[in-house]
């Protein structure tokens, strides 16, 4: 009668219910007449009679709801079938997620109205992003504990040995234990800023400021950082003008310098910033071995990294450029990775033009 589809669910039942009642109002319009013929042939002896009903008349009537009546329960069926088994299979699938299995998901081929056939649709879209999500945190979990054992051990095992007198209390060993709580305080505090962000409670304070300005700044906060990694850093600054929080930015960009320490040490280095019709950018260029084709999309994705031992032992956390992309998002502007021609890794930050 009426084929499913993205029409609402009140159209089609009036579509169907006015479909419906032309179709029992033209049997008993067109109908009368022949069964009444048909009637005086058989029974050529029917007698005419001043009576409302006769025989005839109640036998007409039998015959209309004899065939109006399967016809009604039919349509009744049909309505049903694409408003209600949709949502019993959509309550299928919601009572095996609340069981633990969270790939249950309901079937996409059934046929539904509008209303019905979306629930569908954004039920089995809302699964697939609770399944992920899930996932995500069981990962996030088993690394955060990775994370901290190690320097959480280091600290236990100096601290038993100074207690056992095994260890001297030197300067030395006062400054690595020192190392490894600043560590656990890092990866706390990015762990910190990436909650906020995911809760939509990252606290920025927008002032008119300009990148150039703040990749100067960070520059000079990393120079010790960049002398140990023997990077060579060049600084090719262009007014960028913004309404950011300079703090956040900071962040960031000292964020995507200490990734060029640890991945690109002894490459030159390039912070460039400057604006682009309606959008300012700051790029930090390396020269180092750059990223995997296949790994340009994972490199925001927290703890993920392109050579996860390499990284430990070098003391990173693997946050650091979810925080560039959760301060980018904060400050609704983006940032890319991507491979250029002649070698190296560049990250890319655009913002939208004070």
């Amino acid at each position: 009668m009426f084929r499913s589809g993205k029409t609402g669910t009140v159209p089609q039942f009036v579509l169907a219910s006015v479909g419906l009642a032309v179709a029992v109002a033209m049997l008993a319009y067109f109908g009368f007449p022949f069964y009444y013929d048909t009637a005086l042939k058989f029974f050529p002896g029917v007698p005419e009679t001043d009576a409302i009903w006769t025989w005839v008349d109640w036998g007409y009537l039998a015959l209309v709801l004899a065939i109006g009546m399967p016809l009604a329960a039919w349509g009744g069926w049909w309505l049903s079938q694409r408003v209600v088994v949709p949502l019993l299979e959509v309550a299928r699938a919601i009572r095996e997620i609340a069981a633990g299995d969270l790939t249950a998901r309901a079937d996409p081929h059934l046929t539904g109205f509008g209303e019905a056939a979306r629930l569908v649709e954004d039920f089995n879209a809302m699964a697939a992003r609770l399944e992920k999500s899930e996932a995500e945190l069981r990962y996030s979990n088993s690394a955060v504990a990775h994370e901290l054992r190690t320097p959480l051990t280091i600290l236990k095992g100096r601290l038993q040995g100074m207690s056992d007198g095994v260890f001297p209390m030197t300067p030395e060993l006062v400054d690595l234990l020192l190392l490894q709580v600043d560590g656990l305080v890092r990866i706390v505090e990015d762990l910190r800023t990436l909650s906020l962000f995911n809760a939509g409670n990252l606290d920025v304070r927008l002032e008119r400021c300009d990148l150039s300005d703040i990749a100067r700044q960070s520059a000079d906060l990393s120079s010790e950082a960049l002398r140990k990694s023997r990077i060579d850093l060049s600084l090719d600054l262009s007014p960028a003008p913004v309404n950011a929080d300079p703090a956040r930015l900071r962040q960031l960009v000292l964020a995507l310098i200490d990734n060029a320490c640890r991945y690109a040490p002894g490459a030159p280095l390039v912070l460039s910033t400057g604006t682009s019709d309606d959008q300012c950018f700051l790029q930090c260029r390396d020269h180092g071995p750059g990223l995997a084709i296949h790994d340009i999309g994972k490199v925001f994705d927290p703890f993920w990294r392109a050579d996860a031992s390499r990284g430990r032992s070098e003391g990173g956390s693997g946050l650091g450029l979810s925080i560039v992309k959760a301060i980018a998002a904060a400050h609704e502007g983006r940032v890319e990775a991507s491979n250029p021609s002649g070698g190296g890794a560049c990250f890319t930050l655009h913002l939208p033009r004070r």
